[in-house]
C-alpha cells in the first residue's frame, strides 16, 4: 500500500506534458567551435574566422592554406568533407552493404536485412567492441559473387560466406572444405578468413601463406597481405612491419603497395609513435599527397589525442599547439620565421594593450584580399585595432559577402564598439548556423536572434529607460521587442518600492514573464500564460546556482561603452537591486502574502494564494520556497476554505 501511495504521489508530482526522456531543448548556434559551418568550402581554402577550437582536422587544413600549400581537388576528395563533420565531427553515413545487396539478389536465398561486423573484446572485467569486417570485406565478397553466381556451386559458396561474415560478430563456425575443384580455391580463402575473423589468427596466417604459394588461385596476390594482418591482429608488430615493408618493396606487388604503406603506418604508430607522428606532421604538408592524405590525418589525429609529442619537433604540430593554447611562443615564433600561420596565432594571443601590436598590425594589415588567411586576419585586426579604425575595417567587411558565421563573428566585434544604442542595435540580432539538441544540425532560417554577448549588454548593461527606446527601435527583429517588453514590465514591477496588486497577479497568471532577455530561441512554451514543463517559469534569483534556465544572469558581462556616465550608474544601481531580488516564486509569495494580510476580503486573493502555490512547484526555487508554499497553502485553506481555488491546492510544495 505504501509504495501505490509513493508511486501516487511520484506521478502528481509531474506535469503531464512533461516528456519520457531529455530534455533536448534546441539551443541557436551561432558559428561553431569545432568546425566551420560549410566543410566542403573550408576545403576549398574558404577558411572565414578561424577558431583555435576547431577540431585538429581543420587545422591541418587551415594550416596548409596558410603556408601556401592548399589542398587540390583529388585532396579535397580524399579527405571528403561534408556538413555533418562540421557539426558532428564524424564522416557521413556510409552507403548499404553491397554484400548484402547482391546475396539477396540471388534466386532462392533466403534474404539477411544486416550484418553485425563488430565483435566483442575479450578481456576479463573490460566491456568493448572493435571492427571486425571491413568494408573491403563486403565489396570484396559482392564483387566475388559476381563472378561464381553462374557457377554450380554458387549456391554452396554462398552458404559458406554466410557462415565467414557470422564469424564478424562472434562464434568460430569454419566452412568445410569441398571436394570440387573449381570450388577448391575460393573455398580455402574463406576457410582462411573465417578463422581470422573468428580471432585464430595463428591458423589463418598458415592458411594465407599457403594460398600465396598456389599460383593458381585467385587469391594468390594477395594472400601475403592478409598473412601480414593477421601479424597485426595477433599483436606481432615487429613482424608485421617487416613483412609489409617486403610486399611495399615487390615491383610484382605494385596493386597492394598502396594497403601494404597504410598499414605500415598503423604499426609504426604504435611503435614508434613520437617518430612516426614527426613522419606525418611532414607528409602533412606536402602537396600532392591525396593517395596518403586521409590515413595520415587519421594516425596523425590519434596521436596528437594521445599527447604524443613528435620527435624531432615540426612546424604544424607546434602551430596547432601554440594555436589552441596561446601564450608567447606564438609572437617569438612569428618573429623568428614572418610567416601567415604564425602571424595568425600571435595576432589570436594578443590584445589591444600589447605593446608588439606595432609590430603585428603592419604585417596584418598587408595580408592581400585573396589570401585563405585574409578573413581571419582582419576580424583579429578588428579586435586590436584603435576603435574609430576598427569600425571602419568591420564596416567594410559587412558589406561584403561573408559567410554567416563570419558576418556574426565580425557583428559581434562591431557591436561592442557602438557608439550609441542604435549602432548597438544594429549589431545586435544575429542568425543561427547550426542548433544543439542532443546533437548539433544544420538550421536554415531566415530570423535574428540574440547572440549571448547581446543578451548580456541587454540583462545587466542597460537601464530600463534604455530599454524602453530598444523596445521600440525598428532595428530589432520582433520577437525580441515582444519579449523586451515583457522584460520592461517585470522589471518595472521588482524596482518598484510598492508594485500594484493587479499587475503582480498578471504576472502570476503569465509564467512566461521573465526578468531577463534571454539570448537563441528563448523559452520552449511561447505561450506566456502557459506552465513550461521544464520548470522554465518566472525567474532564479542571481544567488541559484546550477539550474537549467537560460535567464540566469552570467558572471562577467561586457560593457556598453556608448553610455553617459551617469546612465552608467543608474544601470548599474538597477543591476545590482534586480541581482538581490528574490527568485521569482519566492517574491510572488511575498508581495502576494503581503496583499492578503492588509485586503484579506480582497476577491483576487484566493486566486492569488493558488497561483504563489502552483509557482512554487514549476518555478526556480531555493532554501525559502517551501515557507512561502506553506503560508499561501496554509491562508487559502484556513481563510478561504470554500473557495473553488482552495479545491484546486490539494498540496504545498517543499
Amino acid at each position: 500500500m505504501a509504495l501505490r501511495v509513493l508511486i501516487a504521489l511520484l506521478i502528481l508530482a509531474v506535469p503531464l506534458e512533461l516528456p519520457g526522456c531529455g530534455p533536448f531543448l534546441p539551443e541557436a548556434l551561432f558559428h561553431l567551435k569545432t568546425g566551420p559551418e560549410a566543410p566542403k568550402e573550408f576545403a576549398r581554402g574558404q577558411l572565414g574566422v578561424l577558431q583555435p577550437t576547431y577540431e585538429r582536422l581543420y587545422q591541418v587544413i587551415a594550416y596548409r592554406y596558410l603556408s601556401g600549400v592548399g589542398l587540390n581537388d583529388a585532396e579535397q576528395q580524399a579527405i571528403s568533407l561534408g556538413r555533418r563533420e562540421a557539426v558532428l565531427g564524424t564522416p557521413p553515413d556510409e552507403p548499404g552493404n553491397p554484400w548484402l545487396t547482391a546475396r539477396n539478389s540471388m534466386p532462392g536465398t533466403t534474404p539477411l536485412k544486416d550484418i553485425d561486423a563488430y565483435r566483442q573484446v575479450k578481456k576479463a572485467g573490460f566491456f568493448d567492441t572493435y571492427l571486425n569486417c571491413n568494408d573491403d570485406a563486403f565489396r570484396t565478397a559482392a564483387s566475388t559473387l559476381q563472378r561464381v553466381r553462374a557457377k554450380p556451386f554458387a549456391a554452396d559458396w554462398v552458404a559458406a560466406q554466410d557462415m565467414v561474415f557470422a564469424d564478424c560478430s562472434k562464434g568460430a563456425d569454419i566452412p568445410q572444405p569441398t571436394s570440387d575443384p573449381q570450388l577448391r580455391p575460393d573455398r580455402a580463402y574463406q576457410i582462411a578468413s573465417a578463422k581470422f575473423y573468428s580471432e585464430q589468427y595463428d591458423a589463418a596466417r598458415q592458411d594465407f601463406q599457403t594460398i600465396a604459394a598456389d599460383t593458381s588461385s585467385p587469391w594468390h596476390e594477395i594472400a601475403p597481405y592478409l598473412a601480414a594482418r593477421c601479424l597485426i591482429r595477433a599483436g606481432k608488430l615487429a613482424e608485421a612491419e617487416t613483412e609489409f615493408q617486403h610486399i611495399a618493396a615487390d615491383p610484382a606487388r605494385s596493386r597492394w603497395h598502396a594497403s601494404a604503406n597504410g598499414l605500415l603506418g598503423y604499426v609504426r604508430v604504435r611503435l614508434r609513435p613520437a617518430e612516426r607522428m614527426h613522419q606525418l606532421a611532414l607528409a602533412l604538408v606536402r602537396p600532392n599527397s591525396q593517395a596518403t592524405l586521409k590515413q595520415d590525418l587519421i594516425d596523425y589525429r590519434t596521436l596528437f589525442d594521445q599527447t604524443v609529442r613528435p620527435q624531432p619537433d615540426d612546424d604544424l604540430t607546434d602551430w596547432i599547439t601554440s594555436f589552441q593554447a596561446g601564450g608567447r611562443g606564438a609572437l617569438e615564433k612569428w618573429r623568428a620565421v614572418h610567416t601567415l600561420p604564425w602571424l595568425v596565432a600571435a595576432l589570436h594571443w594578443s590584445d589591444r594593450k600589447d605593446p608588439d601590436l606595432a609590430e603585428l598590425l603592419p604585417a596584418a594589415a598587408a595580408v592581400k584580399p585573396d589570401s585563405p588567411g585574409y578573413l581571419t586576419v582582419s576580424y583579429l585586426r578588428i579586435r586590436l585595432m584603435p576603435p574609430d579604425e576598427a569600425r571602419a575595417l568591420a564596416d567594410q567587411l559587412l558589406a561584403g559577402n561573408l559567410s554567416t558565421a563570419a558576418e556574426n563573428q565580425i557583428r559581434a566585434e562591431r557591436m561592442a564598439l557602438a557608439r550609441d544604442l542604435d549602432e548597438f542595435l544594429r549589431y545586435a540580432p544575429r542568425r543561427p548556423v547550426a542548433e544543439m539538441t542532443y546533437e548539433v544540425d544544420p538550421v536554415d532560417t531566415k530570423d535574428d536572434y540574440l547572440d549571448d554577448d547581446s543578451r548580456d549588454v541587454f540583462n545587466l548593461n542597460l537601464p530600463l529607460a534604455y530599454l524602453k527606446q530598444a523596445q521600440a527601435s525598428s532595428l530589432l527583429p520582433n520577437h525580441v521587442r515582444q519579449e523586451l517588453q515583457r522584460v520592461i514590465f517585470v522589471r518595472t514591477l521588482l524596482l518598484s518600492d510598492a508594485p500594484p496588486f493587479d499587475q503582480v497577479l498578471k504576472l502570476l497568471h503569465s509564467p512566461g514573464m521573465q526578468l531577463y532577455v534571454d539570448s537563441g530561441y528563448g523559452r520552449n512554451t511561447k505561450e506566456i500564460d502557459k506552465i513550461d514543463p521544464y520548470r522554465d517559469n518566472w525567474w532564479c534569483s542571481a544567488d541559484v546556482q546550477n539550474v537549467p534556465f537560460r535567464e540566469q544572469p552570467p558572471k562577467s558581462v561586457p560593457g556598453a561603452p556608448f553610455l553617459p556616465t551617469a546612465e552608467v550608474q543608474k544601470a548599474g544601481a538597477e543591476a545590482a537591486k534586480l541581482r538581490a531580488a528574490a527568485t521569482g516564486p519566492d517574491w510572488l509569495g511575498a508581495q502576494t502574502l503581503a496583499f492578503a494580510r492588509q485586503h484579506p476580503e480582497d476577491p483576487r486573493v484566493p486566486v492569488a494564494l493558488y497561483l504563489v502555490v502552483r509557482a512554487t512547484r514549476y518555478g526556480c526555487t531555493d532554501a525559502q520556497t517551501g515557507g512561502f508554499s506553506k503560508r499561501a497553502f496554509d491562508l487559502l485553506h484556513g481563510r478561504y476554505p470554500n473557495s473553488e481555488w482552495t479545491k484546486k491546492t490539494p498540496y504545498w510544495y517543499n
